[in-house]
């Protein structure tokens, strides 16, 4: 596999854990880490040996989100290349929700925003009861775009529009309860042990049988959504170089709050 320059891959007989390597910034989502996570992916349909992905993050948090400073630059990008950048991230969703693999996220510290992406993409998702979750996108003026269909294949959608529509911060013991996470855990120790059960129960079944009733349960779930995907590169593209969200990324970066909430 090639080497890496924002992701760390190591690699356990069948099983190889996927280490998002930005821990300075949070493991925030740049250009380079959405590239570098989705050729991830496709070199790792050819390898036939390996049956699961582990995610997970290095330093304090599992995923912060996009990476805002990037963002803001976006409004400087012609609009192919502006159009192509919001693609390759609906396409790295993808390529993690339709791996031939089971794909895990084990999650700690904080995910926000695109980080949640990546947890809705996966197949299963876990992490401990003190994790920190935001759905924070719209607090920069920014939609949930390319993550909501997978979003919704797990939370309740009246729960999901509250949940992006205030931005608010929610515990992991509460993602758990919103379908977000299959299970937390009181401590970083009972998660590894758990992890390590749930290899061994899936390595004991069928390979084959496996993929093939992933990918039966994803075409289930998706089949009414294959028009609106497609439009959801457009629409991140268009957002992310609107005048409200230039304002919102200049907010973060400067530690103020947005125009939008002084007299508020």
């Amino acid at each position: 596999m090639k080497h890496f320059e924002t992701i760390q891959a190591e690699f356990n007989g069948s099983v190889v854990t996927l280490w998002l390597a930005r821990p300075e910034v949070h493991n925030a989502l740049d250009t380079i880490m959405i590239r570098e996570i989705l050729l991830f992916f496709t070199d790792l349909e050819e390898m036939q040996h390996i049956r699961m992905v582990i995610i997970r993050g290095k330093g304090l948090s599992f995923c912060s989100g996009a990476d805002l400073r990037e963002m803001k630059n976006s409004i400087s990008l012609d609009p192919k290349e502006n159009l192509k950048q919001s693609k390759e991230l609906s396409d790295l969703f993808a390529a993690i929700f339709s791996s031939s693999k089971v794909v895990v996220a084990a999650v700690h510290g904080n995910v926000f925003g695109g980080g949640n992406g990546l947890v809705a993409a996966a197949d299963l998702a876990y992490g401990t009861k003190e994790t920190r979750f935001a759905l924070s996108e719209t607090r920069v003026g920014m939609a949930a775009a390319s993550i909501t269909p997978y979003l919704m294949l797990k939370c309740p959608t009246s729960l999901l529009k509250e949940l992006i529509f205030t931005a608010r911060d929610f515990s992991g013991a509460e993602a758990a309860g919103y379908g977000l996470l299959n299970q937390t855990f009181d401590s970083s120790q009972s998660l590894e042990l758990f992890l390590g059960g749930l290899i061994t129960n899936i390595q004991k079944n069928g390979q084959v049988a496996i993929s093939a009733s992933k990918r039966l349960v994803n075409n289930l779930a998706l089949k009414r959504w294959s028009q609106e995907m497609e439009q959801i590169p457009e629409i991140l593209a268009n957002i992310r170089i609107s005048p409200e969200a230039q304002e919102g990324f200049s907010a973060f970066l400067e530690k103020r709050k947005p125009k939008w909430t002084i007299n508020q």
